[in-house]
């Protein structure tokens, strides 16, 4: 029975293999050696003892076939169907996730060739048959929710994706914070049209960054992504563009609001999940809902654990994210997160927890800029000297404080010799 369906299987390519023989793309040896290699894959997929390795080499001999043969054809300048390969190739894959329909790495590899090949209506197919067959996967949701929103420019059908997704994994906090992105890079894009059609002056978005997770990223931003040719494929960035800011839920941050509350009380008192969104909506620090998203995820945070140190920490630094030391409001702003840093300070139960992140962050402030002005140095550097002193008379300083105290120590060096060299250079001027 195996060798019958091998070798019906076999005989279907007989055509193709003519036509390349007569075309001359592949000699004869050539065909010979392609017709073995394919029976020899044949006999083993059909055979009862099959394994998925076994449809994924014959995939890849496929894929490196069709390659050579795209390559020939241009070389030789021969108007040649392209259809053979892809055509095979879908076909292989097709019979492995029909045979192994449990192994989600054979649908990701039938997802990727389909979108590397454009093919709209197979990948369409693919991902409905992928999703019904593995609806308890977040990362496949996560994924058409990313092909639909890059690929097709269609931010409802990605986040119909998302809901879907969701109702078979309330727990995921990966499809949730995924989600959450999805409409933070969609309010971004707005933005971005926006500027383009001349209604903000300033860009109002910020460049997703790949945080190194496993997660499938959304999309970067950038202009070309919103040329005309997006705009005419979904007109829903156009008409957001023009919606009052104000007013409309997408664009105000009430909707990454909403994700972050439900998702919050499906997995309750999680300071770590809300963390990660925390950090989601610190990417896109340009965006005038991003303060009060950060507001209120430290808010959420404080009151399921008032003690918390990380907690504690993003609300002592939250007057100062997302502005530069040289911004004329910094002084004031920074004012503010001393005020905070004392309260955290009578709430924490290891204060060192706080002494550590609040030196680190100033001292990193004050190497990275060397044009403050020398009032707000004054007031960085003095609170860096009374938190390490603080922390080393209650708790004894931890690693990381020592080597912020030493980064601090090499600045001030640093500085007093650029103050040196300031001097003798003006010695000779005023002499002369």
């Amino acid at each position: 029975m195996a060798a019958e369906k091998a070798r019906y299987f076999l005989e279907q390519s007989i055509p193709e293999l003519r036509d390349y023989e007569k075309r001359g793309i592949f000699s004869s040896t050539e065909i010979t050696s392609i017709t073995r290699k394919r029976s020899d894959f044949e006999h083993r997929i059909n055979a009862p003892g099959c394994h998925v390795a076994d449809f994924t080499r014959y995939a890849q001999y496929e894929m490196n076939l069709e390659a050579l043969y795209r390559k020939r054809v241009k070389r030789l300048g021969i108007k040649a169907r392209l259809h053979y390969g892809s055509r095979r190739i879908f076909f292989v894959l097709d019979r492995a996730t029909r045979k192994f329909p449990g192994d989600l790495g054979l649908w990701i590899q039938y997802i990727e060739f389909a979108k590397k090949e454009k093919a709209a209506s197979v990948l369409a197919k693919v991902f409905a048959s992928a999703l019904k067959l593995h609806p308890t996967k977040p990362e496949l949701w996560i994924y058409a929710a990313e092909h639909a929103l890059v690929q097709n420019a269609d931010v409802t059908e990605a986040r119909s994706h998302m809901q879907r997704g969701l109702r078979f994994n309330k727990k995921s906090k990966e499809l949730w914070v995924e989600y959450a992105k999805l409409e933070m890079v969609f309010v971004a894009k707005v933005f971005l049209r926006r500027q383009l059609l001349g209604i903000d002056k300033k860009p109002e978005t910020q460049s997703m960054e790949d945080e190194g997770d496993d997660s499938i990223k959304l999309p970067s931003i950038s202009a070309a992504e919103l040329d005309p040719e997006l705009a005419k494929k979904d007109q829903s960035y156009d008409l957001m563009a023009l919606e009052n800011v104000d007013s409309n839920p997408a664009l105000n941050g009430a909707l990454a609001t909403a994700i972050f509350d439900q998702a919050m009380r499906e997995v309750p008192n999680d300071v770590d999940f809300a963390m990660s969104f925390f950090n989601l909506f610190l990417q896109f620090g340009q965006l005038k809902c991003t303060p009060r998203l950060l507001e209120h995820v430290v808010k959420y945070m404080l009151e399921v654990a008032p003690t918390n140190p990380q907690a504690l920490w993003q609300a002592v630094r939250l007057p100062i994210i997302h502005v530069e030391p040289l911004d004329p409001i910094y002084p004031g702003r920074f004012a503010m997160a001393l005020q905070n840093m004392q309260e955290a300070l009578r709430k924490v139960e290891k204060r060192n927890d706080l002494h550590d992140p609040f030196v680190s962050h100033f001292v990193g402030v004050l190497q990275a800029e060397e044009n403050l002005d020398e009032a707000l140095t004054k007031a960085l550097s003095g609170s860096v000297v009374r938190h390490i002193k603080l922390a080393e008379r209650e708790e004894g300083l931890s690693p990381s404080l020592k080597a912020s105290r030493v980064e601090f120590k090499k600045w001030k060096e640093m500085r007093l010799q650029a103050r040196i060299s300031e001097r003798r250079e003006e010695q000779p001027r005023l002499s002369s």
